[in-house]
């Protein structure tokens, strides 16, 4: 017997990001169902002035110390600025990755990265001993349109001038979701649901308030960190388990630890 059987598992990741984290959960024996509720938009040429902000800080990244990817998506549209403006790496920039997809996109294109270790979030980062005193450096961070302010804000008090490069929206996927939830009967005592950023989590609320299905509140859901297990008991979320990180192979060890430790009970 593989160790998810018997599981039925949502998937909520964006539809270009969801394909590794399903094979996982399929390989070890769960039933999915793949709702994306997010979408991940590139800032195109429609959108003239945010268009020319990004080429303009990345026509001057040599004048940066410092370049910070956030998520995958920042490395991924980053690195198709970075080439076509940069044949040959930035002389004196820097790289960091949050969490190790992030790096890895980044070492697969020839970038020398420094990525946070243990949680994998932006504390991690922030702990690095090369990101402490950042007196007159100046810092990039490559990350989709508005996102969380910490990493800026630290980095400032620590006297770095900061910059946002900002390559992508996200757009919360409503419609159909929960015409798609209850043809498949969803919200039985074996459905389980992975959000892996609070903003998934957030939108994943919402739909559960707008459809009045709050009984979905008490099925198992799997996130990333205590900071997003922490705004999941705030929105009412009672049967929480939480992995160190969001990377696809700790989010699945979280999961088969507690299908064995619930199957020990």
């Amino acid at each position: 017997m593989t160790p998810l059987q018997g599981l039925r598992v949502l998937i909520t990741r964006p539809e270009a990001q969801a394909g590794n984290w399903q094979q996982l959960l399929e390989n070890s024996g769960a039933s999915t169902l793949r709702t994306p509720l997010m979408a991940i938009v590139p800032i195109d040429a429609s959108r003239a002035k945010a268009y020319q902000a990004i080429k303009n800080i990345v026509m001057d990244a040599s004048l940066y110390q410092h370049g910070i990817f956030v998520s995958q998506n920042a490395a991924y549209y980053g690195l198709d600025w970075l080439e076509q403006y940069w044949p040959q790496m930035p002389i004196g920039l820097k790289f960091y990755a949050v969490g190790s997809a992030t790096a890895q996109c980044l070492q697969r294109a020839g970038y020398p990265v420094t990525a946070a270790g243990g949680t994998m979030n932006s504390e991690a980062l922030l702990a690095l001993p090369e990101l402490q005193d950042l007196s007159h450096q100046r810092v990039v961070i490559f990350r989709g349109c508005g996102g969380r302010p910490l990493l800026g804000e630290v980095l400032k008090e620590r006297g770095a001038v900061v910059d946002y490069c900002e390559l992508y929206e996200r757009r919360f996927l409503s419609e159909g979701v929960v015409e798609t939830l209850s043809t498949h009967q969803w919200g039985q005592a074996t459905d389980l649901v992975t959000v892996h950023s609070g903003e998934t989590l957030k939108h994943w609320q919402a739909i559960t308030e707008r459809s009045g299905q709050t009984q979905w509140k008490q099925l198992t859901l799997l996130v990333p960190g205590e900071r997003v297990a922490a705004q999941a008991r705030e929105s009412g979320f009672t049967n929480i388990v939480m992995a160190e990180n969001a990377s696809d192979a700790c989010m699945l060890e979280t999961l088969l630890n507690w299908r064995s430790a619930a199957a020990q009970r």
